[in-house]
């Protein structure tokens, strides 16, 4: 099975700033972001 590879946040590409500075700091989504990561993918039978 094949999976989506994300960009890399801290590469620029048409602007000088990142995708990862242009979100604020006290944004809910860095939380998801946490709380994903936190996530075992062995225990869910991934690879």
């Amino acid at each position: 099975m094949r999976f989506i590879q994300g960009q890399d946040r801290t590469q620029t590409h048409l602007f000088p700033i990142s995708l990862d500075q242009s979100i604020a700091k006290d944004n809910e989504v860095r939380l998801i972001d946490l709380f994903v990561d936190s996530i075992d993918l062995n225990d869910f039978g991934f690879k």
